[in-house]
């Protein structure tokens, strides 16, 4: 009969396996296995979180609830719960509900371990239960794991950024007696509405302040005087007209360069829902409807506060 030493390794080398599938599936490479009082498999999981849509899909969750449905009963007492790492505080909790003998882990979770980590979930002597625990086992291989599938993950994701088409736009957050500049506008397919800055396409041979000029002249009828110290770029997202819209987009502070005079019509994009001047204090609801747009707006009104504008 093997020792306990081995029995662990050779009940960790299975729940590897298990996390090395999860990981190949696109999950995060964690694996468990629930073993009976008599050192019988009872049941067996790995992260299915992403595959089923559900935060509840992380493998311990799922070994508890297969083994209590073939047992017919809630408790697991004296079993022994072999998982990849350290489990979480859900995971923590469900272990510690289901009356678990022992659990045994590998690496362990700094972020997020309620084992031992951040929390103590299964040695809180408040608790009506207390569950032995076991660490290390095979942690270095099973920390390997999880270290590459999130090195990939990030390499995929620059990866993924450095192979975008990017639109190389100007804009402008036009700032007068407290009011923003912008025009009202409405996605021609979703028929979403949203408030615009002025901006646009960087032309060739355009530098993006004269960019900003021009696209707010075109779609507002307003000049404008551009402080071009106050430039700074952001890469991001947009979805726009059915499709995702890769944006490097210079942004500037500006205000009037002509007498004051209220809006015009102006004839530009079909979208084009009419030029408006919006007041400041409503801009974290009006540009709310993407992070980076209302951080540009937010980052120049308070450059225009300290220049008094």
């Amino acid at each position: 009969m093997m020792n306990r030493e081995a029995q662990d390794k050779k009940w960790m080398r299975k729940a590897f396996k298990l996390a090395q599938k999860a990981g190949k599936n696109g999950e995060v490479p964690i694996g468990a296995v629930l073993i009976s009082p008599t050192g019988e498999l009872l049941s067996q999981a790995a992260n299915v979180r992403e595959t089923l849509h559900t935060p509840l899909g992380h493998a311990e969750l799922l070994c508890l609830h297969r083994a209590a449905k073939k047992l017919a009963s809630w408790r697991l007492e004296d079993c022994t719960l072999y998982v990849t790492l350290e489990p979480c505080v859900m995971c923590a909790g469900a272990i510690q509900q289901a009356r678990v003998g022992r659990v045994v882990y590998a690496a362990k979770d700094s972020k997020g371990g309620a084992v031992e980590s951040l929390y103590q979930v299964l040695s809180d002597s408040r608790l009506n239960h207390q569950v032995a625990v076991t660490t290390g086992v095979l942690e270095q291989e099973c920390s390997q794991l999880i270290s590459d599938f999130f090195q990939n993950r990030r390499d995929e994701q620059k990866q993924m950024k450095a192979d975008k088409v990017y639109r190389h736009r100007a804009s402008t957050v036009v700032i007068y007696k407290n009011k923003i500049l912008g025009f009202h506008a409405e996605d021609p397919v979703s028929r979403k509405k949203y408030f615009f800055l002025p901006g646009g396409k960087i032309d060739a041979g355009e530098a993006p302040h004269q960019t900003a000029v021009r696209e707010t002249h075109e779609e507002t009828d307003y000049k404008i005087k551009v402080f071009a110290e106050t430039e700074f770029r952001r890469k991001y997202d947009f979805d726009w007209n059915g499709k995702n819209q890769p944006c490097d987009t210079f942004f500037y502070l500006a205000t009037l360069d002509e007498p004051w005079h209220e809006v015009r019509p102006v004839k530009d994009a079909a979208y084009h829902r009419g030029v408006a001047w919006l007041d400041l204090k409503d801009i974290d609801q009006v540009f709310g409807y993407h992070k980076d747009i209302l951080w540009a707006v937010q980052k120049l009104t308070k450059t225009a506060r300290k220049m008094k504008l």
